[in-house]
């Protein structure tokens, strides 16, 4: 008896049989990838709307031609589409397919680069989250951010939430309340976990044990014994 094909086959074998179909997977893979440039997430309605001119596309198979998209650009530039949270319509970012060794470095601006880098490392040994003037004050001391730099604390905020490198919100109520910065859905996704420990291993020349919280968290080693086990 024959297997009932997958969704997946019959969507690869419509495109195959649809040229129509076909070009619009191709022109929507080359969308994603040119669009993944800003690293702003890329929203569903804007793909649709990049293809209605020149594809008629019905809404309800969308869907199709983004999943045989996603298999292409995994296929031809080894990446993927992740969908992220968004608090209107559908949202996907586009990260590499397989972990990186280290974060890529996309940003025209090295200076900006080193300032996630230390972000994203600052919250990590922190244990994944840090308030706001407890990140000022450490970018200062890490000479990447003046402490009186208040548009480029804006700026920081702006470029690296848009990009869902960082999460920034409000925590607590009334004299309590403060804002606070945790790790985007982009970072979770793209940052090795292992390679901050690393280099942090290599920048005070210990080994990257020495760090038995994070060294767990980036290599999902409990070691002796799981904390949590003890609790």
């Amino acid at each position: 008896m024959s297997q009932p094909r997958s969704r997946a086959s019959r969507a690869a074998e419509e495109a195959e049989a649809d040229p129509d179909l076909g070009e619009a997977i191709n022109e929507c893979a080359r969308f994603l990838i040119c669009r993944e440039g800003s690293k702003i997430p890329i929203k569903r309605a804007e793909i649709q709307k990049f293809l209605a001119p020149n594809f008629q596309i019905p809404s309800n198979r969308i869907n199709v031609v983004i999943s045989e998209a996603n298999k292409l650009i995994r296929k031809v530039y080894g990446c993927k589409l992740v969908q992220v949270e968004a608090k209107s319509g559908v949202q996907f970012i586009v990260v590499l397919a397989e972990e990186a060794e280290s974060l890529p470095d996309t940003s025209s601006d090295p200076v900006l680069h080193r300032m996630l880098v230390a972000a994203l490392t600052h919250l990590f040994m922190s244990g994944g989250r840090v308030t706001e003037e407890a990140m000022w004050d450490f970018l200062d001391e890490a000479g990447l951010m003046e402490e009186a730099d208040h548009a480029g604390r804006k700026d920081f905020i702006t470029t690296f939430t848009k990009q869902l490198y960082l999460s920034y919100f409000k925590v607590g109520e009334g004299d309590l309340t403060r804002h606070v910065f945790e790790w985007g859905q982009r970072a979770i996704e793209e940052v090795p976990p292992i390679h901050l420990l690393t280099k942090m291993s290599q920048a005070f020349e210990r080994e990257p044990v020495y760090w038995r919280e994070q060294h767990t968290a980036a290599t999902g080693d409990n070691g002796i014994e799981d904390r949590t086990a003890e609790n």
